[in-house]
């Protein structure tokens, strides 16, 4: 197994990560509602566990873009250029993602400042490179013999985030309840996705 294969694991240890962070804060946060409340809420600024919880986000940013950059790497020997340039965007999205340390969600009820402003336009930022990702993959893909399946189930992944995606917009514009629900549906596909593509990268044949 070549070094690249072996470190497309760290996909899977990046979902670890964000799943943890999420579960451990809303147990640490008593009255933090999951179905209701957004995930930056709790590195949010003001947010009882933040120090904390921003130090496991920054670890999951970097195992994300250890399995991106391999993953590329790995792609560069069988898949397709369209393909590559997805894992690229990936790439892209999760070196964009790692500044929501630097400017983290204004606290709930809070006036929005400047950090806060930035917070949103990152995310502006990030939201069509998540949707490109899997589809640019799962295109270049869904005619390979041995990666059909993948390259479908990457391409229905990135049209259940553009839609996903524009519900939450939705929700979070008209201030409506649940919108912690449909984020965490948006956010758990595409953590999906990295996990499936971190175990099927670091398990297949040479």
């Amino acid at each position: 197994m070549h070094m690249a294969q072996k470190l497309t694991i760290f996909g899977a240890i990046a979902v670890f990560f964000y799943v943890f962070h999420v579960l451990l804060g809303g147990w640490l946060w008593e009255g933090y509602r999951h179905l209701h409340q957004p995930i930056s809420d709790l590195t949010a600024q003001g947010a009882p566990d933040r120090g904390m919880l921003t130090a496991i986000t920054f670890l999951y940013g970097i195992c994300s873009i250890v399995f991106a950059a391999s993953g590329y790497l790995v792609f560069k020997r069988f898949a397709p250029k369209i393909s590559r340039a997805g894992m690229l965007v990936f790439l892209a999205m999760h070196i964009v993602s790692i500044t929501y340390g630097l400017f983290p969600q204004d606290a709930p009820g809070a006036p929005l400042s400047f950090t806060g402003v930035m917070h949103l336009a990152v995310t502006a930022l990030i939201v069509p490179l998540t949707i490109l990702a899997p589809l640019l993959i799962g295109i270049g893909l869904r005619k390979d013999r041995d990666f059909k399946v993948y390259g479908q189930y990457s391409i229905a992944t990135g049209l259940f985030i553009l839609i996903a995606g524009g519900t939450t917009a939705i929700f979070f514009a008209q201030g409506w309840p649940y919108f912690g629900l449909v984020e965490r549906l948006n956010i758990g596909a595409l953590q999906l996705w990295m996990l499936v593509s971190s175990l099927l990268l670091f398990t297949m044949k040479q």
